[in-house]
């Protein structure tokens, strides 16, 4: 507790604050001593007794308001914080420490493998949060976790008065649709193409897995069926189209071969969608996208899951429909939150604001 700001200082008043017991002179409190603690060159944090002079006169008025310990106040927004970098080397000192979030001010955590506010290791000494302010984890892509507001790795004091909020989980992917398949039929000429596969041999089309084209004739020799595509009579031209082969033409036949034959071909089943984003610092939620559509007779895919809102889990993606192949794949499982404190057991907590989210 402080020294009051106005009215008498006692040696009394001062044994309290800084020292606990025994005799104490002013050459025990000069500032950078052993009682009362200078900063060190990378110690952001504000002394409460830097009215207390380091050398020089000194006398009770210098130690009124003073305090023993250092404060960070947050008057404006930041990202990724620690206490360790906060207070320098001088977070290993047996020392009060206290960190003020004042309230309007949000600090934040940019990625899921870090903290908007982290109470690292190594730190000695009583350490106080108080938040005024907002403290938001990063909220997790998709298909993926959702980041924590707040991690301790030493013991120490949470009082939130304002908001902390974990990351929301990122939504599960969308099912791949199942597979296809169709059946289709080619006509296969005994040529090489549709203007090849010309037979002179007498009957025409010999092989019996082939037959003659479009032409319908009234009569042929020695070829079955009734679709002779051209004749020869005599040593005259060859007919064909709609002349009608007599029975004094030529037995030796152009015929243009054919023959249908059918294939199944498989096709691929569509992709699934993403999963959406989940809430958290300068994010809000995110829908799932929409699957892809698969190959004839496929399935298209399911849709991504949502993300979810501060402190919630990611919902699941949907499934990819069945093909006449196969069956659509199930959709992925929605992430879980991140936590709005995680390392709980370090953590002596009061909350009169409100939470989003788990411990751990």
């Amino acid at each position: 507790m402080a020294i009051a700001a106005s009215g008498a200082v006692s040696f009394s008043d001062l044994r309290t604050e800084f020292s606990g017991a025994g005799a104490i002179s002013f050459s025990n409190l000069y500032r950078g001593g052993t009682l009362v603690k200078g900063n060190a060159a990378n110690n952001t944090a504000t002394n409460l007794a830097a009215s207390v002079p380091a050398s020089g006169t000194i006398n009770f008025t210098n130690f009124r308001g003073a305090a023993r310990g250092w404060r960070k106040t947050y008057s404006s927004g930041a990202e990724n914080q620690s206490a360790s970098a906060i207070f320098g080397t001088d977070y290993g000192i047996d020392y009060p420490k206290e960190i003020v979030i004042n309230s309007g001010v949000t600090l934040g955590a940019t990625s899921t493998s870090d903290e908007a506010l982290e109470i690292s290791t190594g730190g000695v000494g009583s350490i106080t949060i108080t938040n005024n302010g907002t403290i938001i984890g990063k909220g997790g892509a998709s298909n993926s976790v959702g980041g924590d507001a707040f991690e301790a790795f030493v013991a120490c004091t949470f009082i939130n008065n304002g908001f902390v909020y974990a990351g929301g989980g990122g939504g599960g992917n969308g099912g791949n649709g199942g597979g296809g398949r169709y059946t289709s039929t080619s006509t296969v000429y005994k040529g090489t193409s549709a203007g090849t596969g010309w037979d002179f041999t007498d009957g025409g089309c010999t092989n019996t897995s082939y037959r003659c084209g479009s032409f319908t004739q009234s009569y042929q020799v020695g070829q079955r069926g009734n679709n002779v595509c051209a004749c020869k009579y005599g040593s005259g031209a060859y007919r064909s189209g709609t002349h009608v082969c007599q029975s004094n033409d030529d037995a030796y036949y152009s015929a243009k071969c054919y023959k249908n034959q059918s294939s199944t071909t498989n096709t691929s089943g569509g992709s699934g969608g993403s999963g959406g984003r989940g809430a958290g610092y300068n994010q809000t939620v995110q829908s799932g996208s929409s699957g892809s559509n698969g190959g004839q007779n496929a399935g298209s895919g399911g849709s991504g899951g949502s993300g979810g809102g501060f402190g919630a889990n990611g919902s699941n993606g949907n499934s990819g429909a069945n093909g006449n192949r196969t069956n659509g794949s199930s959709g992925g499982s929605g992430k879980s939150a991140g936590k709005y404190i995680r390392g709980i057991s370090f953590v002596t907590f009061t909350n009169n604001g409100t939470v989003a989210g788990g411990t751990a």
